[in-house]
């Protein structure tokens, strides 16, 4: 399923092309609700089983897998996107960085005054070992519920931002013509959730979000007051989201996709069947059903770059080459099903041809470590060396190696024409790097 997994970060992010096109095309209407660009927002999947999506760096949603394959409906996801939108709109990621930077110092404050307090407490300790008044007979800074004063306050002011969220996912999920019945029933599957990894014992006031029973009872109100509470997800929806759990369990949970999906013949039933069987190392078996499915929907680019994903991983990256060429004449523009076919053209020695679709991926996704790091080997391998150099200066600066980007990116100055395109990116690399330099 991935195309490329990026670790280094907190997160594991995946990449999938048909995943993130139909949660685009499904959330546009909310986004349009909310009065955001459509185009400014960004998806991303993260690789983690549980039941979470979260907002950072700006417009950009990530959504866990494990999400994904717990939803039952289009409208589930949905919810907590909207409710993610709800982040965005209220810019409440700003608002939060700027409310850690003012409270940290008070903090700091507090816990020292905290210790001074605990010492104090320590000197008072009469012999039969009770403390003086107000005084600490544990010798552990305090703890919830007496954490210091800023954190609940911080702490306060992110649960209200969560519940804002709520109440803006609703608005836009009702201004969308969608029910708000989703947001609950995954508020629902969180409350479960929550008793596992939190417990039930766990101090309310130091919890990121608010109490899912609170948030339930919000959206137990607007399910009932809700003019579109019983509205259900368009037959096309119903298909991308029956889809996306299906190809997302095969490649992550394949013996649990093969008993879910064992005898469902439905596309998305035997979609996730191919997929696990291509996880399960039954590759024939896999492109057998793989070809059936194309068969039924020609024009499906999905099905194509499934098969070329089971050629290229069972060492037939010709056959692949095939594939996923047939997947990007049905969707030319997306850089995903161009990587995959990158891919395939470089493990089949068609280093041309693969240096020609990578530079049409890092085109349209200057940020793509993998392309950058396979364009790099394709250009060596053509024995282009000042091109090699440049991307891989553009691959270790967006690795954060600065002093590997730094000499990759002068020895490509050296060698490239002056004056070329190449040539001045390499320049406007050395002076971003010269920017980031540490100040003495």
């Amino acid at each position: 399923m991935p195309a490329a997994a990026q670790r280094g970060d907190p997160v594991v992010l995946v990449r999938d092309a048909e995943i993130e096109n139909a949660i685009r095309t499904m959330v546009a209407p909310i986004l349009r609700a909310a009065n955001l660009d459509a185009n400014a927002v960004e998806v991303h999947l993260v690789q983690d089983r549980r039941i979470n999506a979260f907002v950072a760096g700006g417009q950009r949603i990530f959504i866990n897998t494990g999400l994904i394959m717990r939803t039952e409906s289009a409208n589930q996801l949905l919810g907590v996107i909207a409710h993610e939108t709800g982040h965005i709109r209220g810019a409440h990621l700003v608002a939060l960085q700027d409310a850690i930077r003012g409270a940290t110092a008070q903090m700091i404050l507090e816990t020292i005054l905290a210790g001074a307090a605990m010492a104090a407490a320590s000197s008072n300790r009469r012999p039969d070992g009770y403390a003086g008044a107000g005084g600490n007979t544990s010798g552990n800074v305090p703890t919830p519920p007496d954490a210091p004063g800023a954190l609940k306050s911080l702490l306060a002011y992110t649960r209200a931002q969560e519940q804002a969220a709520d109440q803006a996912g609703v608005t836009f999920l009702e201004r969308a013509g969608m029910s708000p019945r989703g947001m609950l029933e995954v508020m629902r599957m969180l409350q479960q959730q929550e008793r596992i990894y939190v417990g039930s014992g766990a101090d309310p006031y130091l919890r990121s979000h608010p109490m899912s029973g609170e948030r339930i009872a919000f959206l137990e109100e607007a399910v009932r007051r809700s003019r579109s509470a019983n509205a259900s997800d368009s037959a096309p929806f119903r298909e991308m989201h029956a889809r996306m759990v299906a190809k997302t369990m095969g490649y992550f949970e394949p013996q649990r996709a093969m008993q879910k999906y064992q005898n469902d013949n439905s596309t998305a039933g035997r979609y996730g069947r191919a997929m696990a069987m291509f996880r399960s190392g039954q590759t024939q078996a896999a492109v057998a059903l793989a070809d059936q499915l194309i068969r039924e929907n020609p024009r499906d680019p999905y099905f194509h770059e499934f098969k070329g994903d089971v050629l290229r991983d069972s060492g037939q990256p010709a056959a692949a080459v095939g594939a996923y060429s047939q997947a990007v004449a049905l969707l030319p523009r997306d850089p995903a099903l161009r990587f995959g076919l990158g891919q395939a053209q470089f493990n089949a020695g068609q280093q041309a041809a693969a240096t020609k679709t990578l530079e049409a991926v890092v085109q349209t996704e200057p940020t793509n470590v993998a392309a950058w790091d396979l364009l790099q080997k394709a250009y060596d391998a053509s024995g282009n060396t000042a091109m090699r150099d440049l991307a891989a200066a553009e691959f270790f600066y967006l690795q954060g190696h600065k002093s590997q980007a730094r000499y990759k990116a002068e020895a490509a100055s050296r060698s490239l024409p002056r004056g070329t395109p190449a040539w001045i990116r390499a320049q406007d690399l050395k002076v971003a790097l010269e920017a980031d330099k540490p100040r003495r």
